[in-house]
C-alpha cells in the first residue's frame, strides 16, 4: 500500500510519511491532522485538576532534581510495584523493529531484526514483515479486522493448521476436537509460527463471508515503527525491555489475566462458554490469588480502574476471591494519579485500561473504520481501539510516576513500572512459545490443553531508578513472574507450581546507584483522536459501535454477577447505560456522605 491521504476536517488527512513527519509537532501539543485543539493526554483525564478538555495545555511534570530524596536506604532495588496491562499486542507487532538500526553494544535483542520473516496467504504468495503503511487512522487501527485470539486460532498461528476443515470460518463455539491442534508428534515440537496469515484470512473470510485480497492480508504480517509509538519506544529505550516474556496461555483475555494474578486460569482457554461468562463465579474458581497472599501478610495493594468504566475486570474475574475487597482495595484511575502526587501508592498497584466504550487498551478494533462528524468537524476513526489512546494513557501514568516525590512514602526513586499486554491477540511474532509448568491444580482443561506450554510473546518494560537505559533482558519470563517477584520479596506461599520459582522483576534492577528522575526521559505522545471524558462518552454517531471482545467479556462478567438474562451489551450506547445501571457502587470507596 503506497502513502495516500483521506478526507477529514480540512479534507485531508496525513499519510504514513506525513505524519512521522510532524510527530514531533504533538510532543509540542499540535494536533497532527483531523480535529484541532482536542487533547493530547485525554486518557489521564481522571487525574486530578485534569480534564479530556485541558490536557493539551497542561505543562509536562516537573522532573525531580538529583538530591530531591534519598535513594532506597535498603539499597538498589523497589518497595512499590505498579504494573498496567494492555490488551491483545505481540511483541514484534509493537516493539520488533525497536532496534532495526543497531542493537545496544554486547546485547542481543529477538526483534524483526532476526527476519525478516513470512508466512504465505490464500494464494500462496509470500507475506513479509513490514511496517504498516496507510493513512494514519488505518495504521493506528490496525490489524483490522481482529485477528483471532482463541486457542483454536492461536494453534493455527502456530502450527499451521485447521483441523478439522470446517474449523476453518466457523465460530469457536462450533469448532471441534483437536481444535487445531497437529495430531502427530509435532505439536510436541518447537512450532513453526507459519500460519498468521492462514488464520487471518479465514478470520476475515468468517467475519466478511469473502476471502481477503493479497493486499488486505497483509496486514497479518505488519507492525509499528518506533516513530509511531513514541512513549512505548521511548520507555523501551530508556529503561529496560525483557524480549522473552511470554502470556501464560495461548488463547484469549481471561485465561492470560486469570494466570496473571491467580497461577491458574482453573482450566478454562475461552472467555465464555455455553452458559455464558457465569463459569468464572462457579467453585471452581474458586482459589486465592496474589491479592490474596498480601492480604493475609497485612501488605498494601489496590487495583485502580477507569472511572468512567465503574467496574474492574480484576475484580469480576476473581469474585469469589476478591469481591469482599471491592469497596476497600479497588479504586478509580483519579485515585491512582492522587495516591502517586501524595506518595501513598501500596506495595502493589495493578492497573486495568479502559475496556468498554471509546476503550484505551490498545486492543485491535472491531467493526468498521467511519467519519462522523462532532461539533462541525468531520472525524475519521476516533479513539477507538487506537494505540495513540493507550500511549496517552501510558504517558500519564509514567509522567505520575516519575514527577513523585514524596520523601516519606512512594517516589520515583523506590517505584517499579510494569507496562504489560495480556495476550498477543493474534497479531504476528516469530519466538515460538517454550514449554510451560502446568499450575497442578488438578483442573481439567478446556479443548484438551493440558498447560505445558506458553502463549506467544508480549511487550514488557520494566522502569525503575535502579534500571539502566538501553538494558535488554533476554532472560525467559511469563506472567507468573510478578506473583514470584510479591512471593519472594514479601516471604509468601507461592500459588502453584507455575509461579513457585519463576524468575522476579528483579533482573531489571541493573544498577547500584539510582538514576534522579531528572535523567529520565520524557514521553511525548502523538496526537490523539477525540475522546471525551469530560462530555458525553458515547458522542453522537458512536452509539452503534460494536464492543471489542474484552468489552463484551466486561459486560458480561457484570450480567452474570448481577444475574440478568437479557442479552449482553453489545453497543457503545448499550454498554454506557448498562454500567451506569448495574456497575454504580460496586466497586471502590463509598461517597462522602
Amino acid at each position: 500500500m503506497a502513502d495516500r491521504t483521506h478526507e477529514d476536517g480540512d479534507g485531508t488527512q496525513p499519510s504514513r510519511r506525513e505524519f512521522l513527519r510532524v510527530g514531533g509537532a504533538a510532543a509540542a501539543g499540535a494536533a497532527v491532522g483531523g480535529a484541532a485543539g482536542y487533547a493530547i493526554g485525554v486518557a489521564g483525564a481522571g487525574r486530578p485538576g485534569a480534564t479530556g478538555a485541558d490536557e493539551a495545555s497542561d505543562p509536562p511534570p516537573s522532573p525531580l532534581p538529583e538530591g530531591t530524596i534519598p535513594p532506597r536506604a535498603s539499597g538498589p532495588g523497589f518497595d512499590h510495584l505498579v504494573v498496567v496491562m494492555f490488551e491483545n499486542r505481540s511483541f514484534d507487532n509493537l516493539l520488533g523493529y525497536l532496534y532495526e538500526a543497531g542493537v545496544p553494544e554486547g546485547q542481543v535483542f529477538a526483534g524483526i531484526n532476526e527476519g525478516p520473516f513470512s508466512n504465505r496467504d490464500h494464494e500462496n504468495r509470500p507475506v513479509e514483515t513490514h511496517v504498516y503503511t496507510g493513512s494514519t487512522d488505518e495504521i493506528m487501527s490496525s490489524p483490522r479486522p481482529d485477528p483471532g485470539e482463541d486457542y483454536p486460532h492461536v494453534n493455527t498461528q502456530l502450527f499451521g493448521t485447521v483441523d478439522p476443515s470446517s474449523n476453518a470460518h466457523a465460530q469457536v463455539a462450533q469448532m471441534q476436537a483437536p481444535f487445531n491442534t497437529p495430531r502427530d508428534a509435532t505439536a510436541a515440537a518447537p512450532p513453526p509460527m507459519d500460519g498468521f496469515v492462514k488464520d487471518y484470512v479465514n478470520t476475515f473470510h468468517a467475519e466478511r463471508g469473502t476471502a481477503p485480497t493479497h493486499e488486505e492480508a497483509r496486514v497479518a504480517m505488519g507492525a509499528f515503527s518506533p516513530d509511531m509509538l513514541p512513549v512505548l519506544s521511548t520507555l523501551a529505550r530508556g529503561f529496560a525491555v525483557f524480549d522473552h516474556w511470554h502470556c501464560a496461555v495461548p488463547g484469549p483475555t481471561f485465561a492470560n489475566r486469570a494466570f496473571f494474578h491467580g497461577s491458574t486460569s482453573h482450566g478454562f482457554v475461552t472467555n465464555h462458554d455455553d452458559g455464558g461468562y457465569a463459569k468464572w463465579r462457579s467453585k471452581r474458581a474458586d482459589t486465592p490469588t496474589i491479592f490474596n497472599r498480601l492480604e493475609e501478610d497485612d501488605i498494601s495493594w489496590a487495583v485502580y480502574y477507569d472511572d468512567r468504566q465503574r467496574v474492574s475486570l480484576t475484580g469480576l474475574m476473581h469474585e469469589r476471591a476478591l469481591k469482599p475487597y471491592w469497596r476497600s482495595r479497588f479504586f478509580p484511575m483519579s485515585h491512582f494519579y492522587q495516591a502517586c502526587a501524595d506518595g501513598t501508592l501500596p506495595a502493589y498497584a495493578f492497573i486495568e485500561p479502559r475496556m468498554a466504550y471509546d476503550h484505551n487498551d490498545m486492543h485491535p478494533p472491531v467493526g468498521d473504520v467511519r467519519t462522523t462528524e462532532v461539533d462541525g468537524v468531520r472525524v475519521t476513526g476516533g479513539a477507538v481501539s487506537d494505540v495513540r489512546a493507550g500511549e496517552a494513557l501510558l504517558h500519564e501514568i509514567y509522567s505520575a510516576v516519575r514527577a513523585a516525590d514524596s520523601h516519606d512514602g512512594s517516589n520515583a526513586m523506590n517505584t517499579m513500572l510494569l507496562v504489560t499486554f495480556d495476550e498477543h491477540g493474534g497479531t504476528f511474532d516469530h519466538v515460538p512459545p517454550p514449554a510451560a509448568v502446568p499450575p497442578g491444580d488438578g483442573a481439567d482443561g478446556e479443548m484438551g490443553f493440558a498447560f505445558d506450554r506458553l502463549g506467544l510473546r508480549v511487550p514488557a518494560i520494566a522502569i525503575s531508578a535502579y534500571t539502566a537505559a538501553g538494558r535488554v533482558i533476554n532472560d525467559p519470563m511469563h506472567h507468573a513472574c510478578v506473583i514470584s517477584t510479591l512471593t519472594t520479596k514479601y516471604d509468601l506461599e507461592p500459588l502453584t507450581a507455575r509461579d513457585r520459582g519463576a524468575p522476579t522483576l528483579d533482573l531489571a534492577v541493573t544498577l547500584t546507584e539510582p538514576r534522579p528522575a531528572s535523567a529520565w526521559p520524557q514521553t511525548h505522545p502523538q496526537y490523539t483522536p477525540r475522546n471525551p471524558e469530560s462530555s458525553d462518552p458515547v458522542p453522537t454517531g458512536d452509539d452503534d459501535r460494536p464492543l471489542s471482545p474484552p468489552g463484551r467479556g466486561l459486560l458480561g462478567l457484570l450480567a452474570a454477577h448481577k444475574g440478568v438474562s437479557d442479552a449482553t451489551p453489545a453497543t457503545y450506547r448499550q454498554a454506557h447505560a448498562f454500567l451506569e445501571q448495574h456497575g454504580a457502587g460496586l466497586f471502590g470507596p463509598a461517597p462522602a456522605p
